[in-house]
């Protein structure tokens, strides 16, 4: 016992002393842990705190385009009552006005039932709903698409890059030539070619960047023929599906649960202008869905143990990204959207060296597009020139004609192309000027330029079919559009068709607009908490791309097929909103039902 005691005091005398010692002589060690702790939390709140601002700027363009869908409803005006190149225009007519009542009752009855749909699909296996998903979104496609059966299309890029996909397939260098088919040439071979389709050489010094997208017609045209519409388009809707996968990806991360997956499904599988994406013969669908794929490999990158694993998922996920840029070159701002949302994951975990992978590897994809203009140019022995400066697409964006849509094409970048001999500078010259002037007169007529803005953005993003329904029948049928699509894209059936869109499209921009609410309303309120790396990508990578998407196309020139893609962007965030509500439904009923158990 005295050996007990005398232990314990001899012990007991020695703690003010071992205290006196670490007060006078504090541990390094501690000390720096404790300042990366500190800096580690200053890094994440700085990132969160992005995040949140940049949810609150896409909430308010949101509900901007929440208020135009309301009061807006563009449809474009037709030639006659018929179907096909004949029958449509690019002529947008809006309807300006208050919603009426059957059009509130349609909304109130559409998302009743898609939450009837959320509450029976939620009881089902995820897994299950993503592959019924992709099945019927596949067969829904082909079945448009073999109802249509385009045997030619009129669409005049379309054209042109078969013309030149053509002349590469087989073997006619010819045709690269600059004194090809000249303007006036009387020729058999020139007078057999479609007066509106420009020599392969004149296009492409026009616009050098669509070398990229004629890559793909030659790839489609290799295996199934330079004209075969119909293979092109099952092309088109393979890569959908493929997109629909990604979403359902970035909704995972972004935090949807099982009633989430089952909003984004019901979302996605009733979504019209989707499903009918793929008639449209132009690389944009495959370029927004290989885009998307490599986002969502960028994405994983961040749910990796290995650091070799993360660097071979960054550089294989840019290198993916820049083969969809390589088919539609505005799809760059999907990579830079990417970017910001590493920047924001590396600033909150402090691993800078994926940051560096991050920005090397988008400096090796952004390379990546530009080969495919010097690897046409070495093939056909020519060179095309810079073509068109950026601005020239300022200048479509910015102009309004009589008798046009405010901010749609017009001839003047061609004009001006030719009138200063295709000179890179003085095109340049010219599209800065008259971008200047547009400015100024918007900054000393405000009210002509809310008029300008609203109405091009209305066409953009209030007019329901985002062109689909418009595209789906610019070209030769092989059934003469007869049956489905008759009823569908004419007549009864068309209005009913755009009525249905027309709801859809408002319900989405409502459950969008709640989402981000409500995922910014939750990065707020668990600010003391760390959020997952992958989650923190997502929810930026989603909010960056389509605020970018939506300035670029606030000036750039305007077509709701170029709005579609980023339009789709908002459907994992429509599925939160809608998933918000279901809880929030739910928590109610609980506490109804705890209350008159209590009474």
């Amino acid at each position: 016992m005295s050996r007990t005691a005398s232990g314990t005091e001899g012990s007991t005398a020695t703690i003010p002393q071992a205290h006196h010692q670490t007060a006078a002589h504090p541990d390094p060690a501690a000390g720096h842990q404790g300042a990366q702790h500190g800096a580690r939390t200053i890094c994440a709140a700085i990132s969160r705190w992005l995040l949140t601002i940049a949810m609150g700027f896409e909430a308010a363009v949101v509900a901007l385009l929440l208020v135009l869908s309301l009061i807006f409803t563009c449809v474009f005006k037709r030639r006659n009552d018929g179907v096909g190149s004949a029958s449509v225009t690019e002529l947008v007519n809006p309807h300006l006005g208050a919603p009426s009542f059957a059009f509130i009752c349609g909304c109130v009855v559409l998302v009743a039932m898609l939450m009837l749909i959320v509450h029976g699909a939620a009881r089902v296996k995820q897994r299950n709903t993503l592959l019924f998903l992709l099945a019927f979104v596949t067969i829904v496609q082909i079945l448009w698409i073999a109802a249509v059966g385009l045997t030619t299309y009129d669409y005049p890029d379309s054209r042109s890059l078969i013309d030149g996909a053509d002349a590469l397939l087989t073997g006619d260098a010819a045709r690269y030539s600059p004194d090809f088919c000249p303007p006036g040439t009387q020729s058999e071979v020139c007078l057999s070619r479609p007066h509106d389709v420009p020599s392969p050489h004149a296009y492409f010094s026009y616009y050098p960047f669509q070398t990229g997208p004629m890559l793909w017609y030659v790839f489609a045209g290799s295996i199934f023929g330079s004209h075969n519409i119909i293979a092109f388009q099952i092309l088109n809707a393979l890569a959908i599906t493929g997109l629909v996968a990604a979403l359902w990806r970035l909704g995972t991360l972004i935090g949807l649960d099982d009633a989430g997956h089952a909003a984004l499904a019901a979302l996605l599988a009733t979504c019209v202008p989707l499903l009918m994406f793929a008639t449209f013969v132009y690389p944009n669908a495959v370029g927004f869905s290989i885009t998307m794929a490599g986002v969502a490999l960028i994405a994983q990158a961040f749910r990796t143990q290995r650091a070799w694993q993360c660097v071979l998922a960054l550089v294989g996920g840019f290198l993916v990204c820049g083969i969809g840029v390589i088919l539609k070159s505005t799809f760059i701002i999907l990579m830079l959207a990417a970017i910001i949302g590493i920047v924001l994951v590396v600033v909150a975990n402090r691993k800078w060296w994926q940051g560096a992978v991050a920005l090397v590897s988008f400096g090796g994809a952004y390379m990546l597009t530009k080969l495919p203009v010097r690897i046409i140019e070495h093939i056909t022995h020519q060179d095309f020139g810079k073509g068109m400066p950026m601005l020239s697409w300022i200048t479509l964006g910015l102009n309004e004609h009589e008798g046009t849509t405010p901010g749609w094409w017009t001839a003047i970048p061609l004009n001006t192309y030719h009138k200063t001999h295709g000179d890179y500078g003085q095109q340049a010259q010219v599209a800065q000027e008259f971008v200047m002037e547009r400015m100024r007169h918007f900054v000393h007529d405000p009210g002509d330029a809310v008029d300008f803005f609203s109405m091009k953005l209305a066409s953009e993003w209030a007019e329901p079919t985002f062109m689909t329904s418009l595209y789906s029948q610019l070209g030769s049928s092989a059934h003469g559009f007869t049956g489905l699509p008759q009823w569908l894209l004419s007549g009864t059936g068309a209005a009913r068709l755009t009525s249905y869109e027309n709801i859809a499209q408002t319900v989405l921009y409502a459950l969008a607009l709640i989402g981000v609410i409500a995922m910014l309303v939750s990065v707020v309120r668990s600010a003391a908490r760390p959020m997952e790396d992958a989650m923190m990508f997502a929810r930026t990578f989603l909010c960056a791309a389509f605020l970018g998407g939506f300035l670029c196309y606030l000036f750039w020139e305007a077509k709701g097929i170029y709005t579609l893609p980023f339009y789709l962007l908002l459907f994992p965030l429509a599925a939160y909103g809608m998933q918000t509500i279901l809880r929030a439904t739910r928590t109610g009923v609980a506490r109804i039902r705890g209350t008159r158990q209590e009474a």
